[in-house]
């Protein structure tokens, strides 16, 4: 069995004369109008109004708070000629804002320039020394975008210089803000702005509508990226504003856009919401994460091609480097991660890991744990960590965090994500706060995150006019959720890894479609031979490839119910075959010993001990190869609930089933040759012996053995002789060759069968007890 990570909950079924009104009014799939109908939308009109969202709806930018003190402000600089810097931030929304801003001043003829902070030289928002320098070089107006709110200290200390500072911003508001000229912020105290919910480059966009007079429907496309890579509600004037933008991006006008997607195999004409938050922003956020943000702006402003294609290489090589980061910290942090399951909060802390993707690292560890994670790194020569941290539903890491400032440098954050830094030598210090906040928060770690799904397919219902209606329903993002579709009793087959490390994974559904898995390779094995038992959430996606262009599934969440049997069978075990938490069935008695230590937090049993263990609902892992095929029955005999998992290693040295029974010819043949000779050294000639009859020593030592125990042969003081005046006797009916017959069977089945074979046989046994 494999649990979901999520607990599922299906979305009731929209009245029958519901989905048939709007399948029928609206020309849509019974799919389709159960998808309108879980949004609210059970009326043919609102539908209709749903799906094509019109920029009419798009709030007047001078109900923003300040706006038109801002707009006076810049309109004066321009009219002076006064030099104006765009502050801006390293991520994607920061860098859109950026080039929104300085693209719209640029175009109107303002003397300006841009500024993006180096997130490790300057840190994130206004910094005292970067302003300085701003200011020495002669600027009279700052304008910030996507940050500005915090920097009181910093942003009054420029207007005491005698440059202005216009603060445009959507972060939280602490209590004490800037005495700037104006602060343009949708959630300004007092405000009548009626949405909440932009972003950066959404507060950007509006300052230039207000400024030119007109709406500049030519940046909806920079609005778009940035909205979607900061995951904000896609609901309200976000929806239409959005979704213009997507329009705008297909058309492929910016060169560098174009350029940078062409390099990413994105078929621009397609574009979706889903590419952007999974291609473009990921591509840009890695230029503030391990190199220059600064020439992400240059990218989206650019009009040459040549320059286009420079900085999209530029940008696809910074993405590189940061996956190979990534992966490289995953390794050590999964590890650390395994051996610290039982704690609620993971706080995980590496040795000169790059510092720009622990967010990354973080969310990853998060996904695979379904714990709230905090990594952090120190590199070498400081005794300071710096840290990232996510979380998820039910633990607020702001507030777990927030009462133990002492303990930290450096904080600031929100609920589901953090950034800090901290002293190594508090380490142990800050896991405990972390395990008394979680507890004070009442959260359970293994409580199941809810997940929305929308409806149940079959594997045969996904098809190209389905994905299509599906994305009439876009853009997709917080509010506005794209569909999950529920598929049970699936047979996975063609399962097969992808990727470098084969990280992850690819298999066919029921033959009739794809689904890919990313970062989900380790369960490969798990869906081979696994019967009907299989039922999976997915979402719709497509795949182009050399021309060809294929509906697929990408996997959500995925359940196997009943026992999964994990075929790793090897001849070789390392340290690594025991890092996992369950049971270990080890039924020699020095290797049972020897693996102990390893086991961590599992525990190492004999067969006659897991004969009266509970395994129900847990892992079991069967070591070595069992001497008998009622040894491992016995293992799992006693009357209770399955595990969940049985893992076969099965390790072997000395194989009785490729050493073979002895036969007829061959006691003979050990016979005929005793009777000629006399006083054998046994064992010192026994490797002599085997090799004059080319018979292996193993079969070799189970004939002597046979004969010993029928009076064939005597052995005395180390000396092997025929005996004299011996009796007929059946060989085979020896406990001799009876338990290498019964090892020999054991290995036949066990070591030797083929996958599918073996799962089948161990299910039965598990069925059969």
């Amino acid at each position: 069995m494999i649990n979901s990570h999520y607990a599922w909950q299906l979305q009731p079924v929209a009245d029958e004369k519901v989905r048939h009104d709007l399948s029928s009014q609206l020309h849509v799939s019974p799919t389709m109008a159960q998808l309108l109908a879980n949004r609210g939308l059970k009326e043919a009109d609102a539908a209709q109004a749903f799906l094509q969202p019109d920029l009419q709806t798009v709030h007047d930018s001078h109900q923003l708070h300040d706006m038109d003190k801002a707009v006076e402000r810049i309109e004066q600089a321009i009219a002076a000629n006064e030099k104006i810097t765009v502050y801006g931030d390293y991520d994607a929304d920061g860098i859109t804002s950026t080039a929104v801003m300085y693209e719209a001043l640029n175009e109107i003829g303002a003397n300006v320039d841009y500024y993006i902070p180096d997130r490790f030289k300057d840190g994130y928002g206004p910094n005292a020394d970067a302003y300085q320098r701003i200011i020495t070089a002669g600027t009279k107006l700052i304008i910030t975008v996507d940050n500005g709110v915090s920097g009181k200290d910093v942003i009054d200390n420029a207007m005491v210089q005698g440059v202005d500072v216009v603060v445009t911003d959507h972060h939280e508001l602490p209590r004490e803000l800037p005495n700037a000229v104006a602060i343009v912020h949708p959630r300004y105290p007092g405000s009548n702005y009626p949405f909440p919910d932009l972003s950066g480059v959404g507060v950007a966009f509006k300052v230039v509508w207000a400024l030119q007079d007109e709406f500049p429907e030519e940046m909806l496309d920079l609005l778009a990226i940035g909205e979607i890579a900061d995951v904000v509600s896609v609901t309200d004037e976000n929806r239409a504003l959005i979704g213009a933008g997507i329009q705008l991006l297909r058309q492929g006008m910016r060169p560098g856009i174009h350029a940078l997607l062409q390099a990413a195999g994105v078929n621009e004409a397609q574009l979706t919401s889903t590419d952007i938050g999974f291609t473009i922003a990921p591509r840009l956020n890695a230029l503030g994460r391990i190199a220059d943000a600064n020439a992400g702006v240059e990218l989206l402003t650019t009009v040459d091609e040549q320059t286009g294609s420079r900085l999209a290489q530029q940008v696809e090589a910074a993405n590189q480097k940061r996956r190979e980061l990534v992966d490289q910290i995953m390794g050590e942090a999964s590890a650390q991660a395994a051996h610290a399951l039982d704690q609620p909060v993971l706080l995980l802390v590496g040795h000169n890991w790059h510092q720009g993707v622990l967010g990354i690292v973080a969310s990853r560890i998060m996904d695979q744990t379904g714990k709230p994670t905090i990594v952090a790194s120190a590199n070498d020569g400081s005794e300071v960590a710096k840290a990232s941290g996510r979380s998820i539903a039910g633990f607020n890491l702001f507030d777990a965090l927030d009462p133990h400032r002492d303990l930290l440098t450096t904080f600031g954050g929100h609920p589901a994500a953090c950034g800090l830094s901290f002293e190594l030598s508090k380490t142990d210090e800050l896991r405990a706060a972390l395990l008394a906040e979680a507890q004070k928060q009442q959260f359970d770690s293994h409580k199941q995150i809810p997940l929305v799904v929308d409806a149940q397919l079959r594997a045969g219902d996904v098809n190209e006019q389905l994905y299509q209606e599906i994305q009439k329903l876009g853009p997709f993002g917080p509010g506005n959720e794209e569909p999950i579709f529920e598929f049970n009793d699936v047979q996975p087959s063609d399962v097969r890894t992808m990727g470098k490390n084969n990280d992850h994974l690819k298999f066919s559904l029921n033959g009739q479609v794809t689904v890919v898995a990313f970062n989900q390779g380790k369960l490969a094995p798990i869906l081979e031979d696994q019967g009907g038992q299989v039922d999976l959430v997915a979402k719709l996606s497509v795949n182009e490839w050399q021309g060809k262009r294929t509906v697929q599934l990408l996997l959500t969440d995925i359940r196997v119910r009943g026992t999964v049997i994990l075929d790793q069978r090897t001849s070789h075990l390392t340290a690594n075959h025991f890092g996992q938490a369950g049971f270990y069935v080890v039924e020699d008695t020095r290797l049972r010993e020897n693996i102990a230590p390893h086991v961590g937090d599992g525990k190492a049993l004999s067969i006659d001990q897991a004969a009266t263990t509970d395994f129900a609902g847990k892992a079991v892992t069967v070591v070595d190869c069992p001497k008998s095929l009622a040894a491992f029955t016995k293992i799992f005999e006693k009357d209770s609930a399955s595990p969940a998992l049985v893992r076969l290693l099965l390790f072997e040295n000395n194989s009785v089933y490729l050493a073979g029974l002895p036969t007829r010819d061959d006691f003979a043949a050990i016979y005929r040759f005793l009777a000629r000779q006399a006083n054998i050294q046994w064992p010192g000639q026994r490797t002599a012996v085997s090799r004059y009859l080319r018979i292996n020593e193993v079969r070799l030592n189970l004939m002597i053995n046979v004969f010993s125990e029928v009076g064939f042969v005597t052995i005395s003081n180390g000396v092997l002789n025929l005996a004299k005046n011996t009796q007929k006797a059946d060989l085979k009916q020896t406990d001799h060759y009876q338990a290498q017959l019964a090892r020999y069977q054991a290995e036949q089945t066990l070591l030797y069968s083929n996958a599918g074979a073996l799962a089948k046989w161990v299910l039965q046994c598990l069925k059969e007890d």
